[in-house]
């Protein structure tokens, strides 16, 4: 499937919002079955812009947890190994 730069620009959007996969497809009319295959596929422009979007919120909540976990909170010092356990991990 081909898709626009506007597209691309809401799927990223939505992607930011959280917006589970399936109901991106459905919210921009875009074949569900399609749009699953091209975000899994590496390379391909739709998993770029849904990863972006996706890393962009993710990112964020990293940062916070950074923020609450130095400022004593058991949950985000928990959180934060994780984070660091994954990273090592696909290292």
């Amino acid at each position: 499937m081909d898709y626009s730069t506007d597209l691309l620009k809401r799927i990223s959007e939505l992607a930011e919002q959280l917006t589970p996969a399936p109901e991106i497809a459905v919210l921009l009319d875009i074949d569900e079955v399609t749009f699953l295959d091209d975000i899994i596929t590496t390379g391909h422009e739709a998993r770029r812009a849904y990863l972006k979007g996706f890393a962009k919120t993710a990112n964020e909540i990293r940062k916070r947890n950074l923020d609450l976990a130095a400022a004593g909170s058991p949950a985000a010092d928990e959180a934060l190994r994780s984070y660091l356990r994954r990273m090592m991990t696909e290292l």
